[in-house]
């Protein structure tokens, strides 16, 4: 063999080995999980319950086309998150098999994560380059929860009777005279309690009494939206998807944070155990990214604030031109204390009070 054919072969083994070393290199920590992923075939999901069957089929192909990865996804709708949490914890204390290889949660996942029930998943180092960093929870409480979709606590108003400019900007402005009658607000307690834990018990406890005398409607979400659909009110406190079905609906609808911008999260979370670990990781990660946005916006009607082309992030882009704050219930180490205490649950029953007499004593 000739020196010059000899060290040709070196050359191109030297490639050869090098290529193969940066091969491995390049392979992280979502290569091993889409590997794994392969090899399990299928994931069991509970996610929320405006997604399909056939939302799944949909997941199904944009996973394959984005990670060649074919799974066959089963969904079952998430109706009760803490049935679904009782559930899970039962069947980690009992040794059983998780129903679900992912679960979907908002602040119940905290006491699965300290129970040992879900596991603590190191989202940071499996997200994709394009995925909004906000969508790992800060909170350790929760950490191990990834946000696929978003929501926001304010109101909902008819800009055909109140023109932007002279809507409330302010939970106590709904007392206001020239508003009664005209109001609905939820009867649900636990929102009004995290408000007065934020801006002071007594001024919430009187801000709400004043409401209520000043003739507001009060009901579930469904039957606010209902009374605000045949414009028995002009407006409704309520939660950020009813903005979306008015405008569906062909409904004039804009919408107002009062005070500050409460944003729930909700998130995917793994439970301890899970049967099929890497897929439902796989599915986590598609689903906290900008396609999983559109995804979910499209088959759920949820929205995401952590990216553009949503109601969701509408809403972020109006607080920040108006000068309101984003308030993160579940990023607030002191208020995920507080739902735990019995000054919560004392607190949510003299609000139940309240509403009962309809701001009466």
């Amino acid at each position: 063999m000739s020196n010059k054919r000899f060290i040709w072969m070196i050359m191109l083994l030297s490639f050869f080995l090098g290529w193969i070393e940066l091969s491995g290199a390049a392979a992280g920590p979502l290569d091993l999980i889409v590997a794994g992923a392969k090899k399990e075939g299928r994931v069991l999901v509970q996610l929320r319950s405006t997604f399909s069957g056939n939302s799944m089929i949909r997941l199904e192909k944009e996973i394959r086309q984005k990670f060649g990865v074919d799974l066959k996804i089963d969904f079952t709708p998430s109706s009760n998150m803490s049935k679904t949490l009782v559930q899970i914890m039962m069947e980690h204390k009992t040794g059983a098999p998780p129903s679900f290889d992912l679960v979907n949660f908002s602040t119940h996942a905290a006491e699965g994560f300290r129970a040992g029930a879900l596991e603590r998943v190191d989202w940071k180092a499996l997200i994709t380059q394009d995925t909004n960093p906000e969508a790992v929870l800060t909170n350790p409480a929760l950490y191990g929860a990834l946000v696929y979709y978003t929501s926001h606590h304010g109101l909902l108003y008819n800009p055909k009777k109140i023109p932007p400019d002279q809507v409330p900007k302010t939970f106590h402005e709904l007392a206001d005279p020239r508003w009664k009658d005209k109001v609905g607000i939820p009867d649900a307690v636990a929102g009004w309690t995290r408000r007065a834990f934020l801006m002071g018990k007594e001024k919430i406890y009187k801000d709400i009494s004043a409401i209520l005398k000043n003739g507001a409607i009060k009901g579930s979400y469904s039957v606010l939206q209902n009374r605000y659909q045949l414009e028995e009110i002009w407006m409704t406190f309520i939660v950020s998807s009813y903005l979306k079905y008015a405008i569906d609906k062909g409904m004039p609808a804009a919408w107002q944070c009062l005070d500050y911008a409460e944003v729930p999260l909700f998130a995917v979370t793994i439970p301890t155990g899970a049967r099929h670990p890497n897929a439902a990781r796989l599915v986590a990660v598609y689903l906290a990214g900008p396609a999983g946005a559109k995804f979910s916006l499209e088959e759920s009607g949820s929205g995401n604030l952590f990216y553009p082309g949503n109601f969701e992030h509408d809403i972020r882009l109006q607080n920040k031109k108006q000068g309101i704050r984003e308030y993160f219930p579940v990023n607030d180490v002191k208020m995920m204390e507080f739902l735990e205490s019995k000054d919560y649950r004392k607190w949510r029953r003299e609000i139940k009070l309240i509403m009962d007499k309809g701001g009466a004593g």
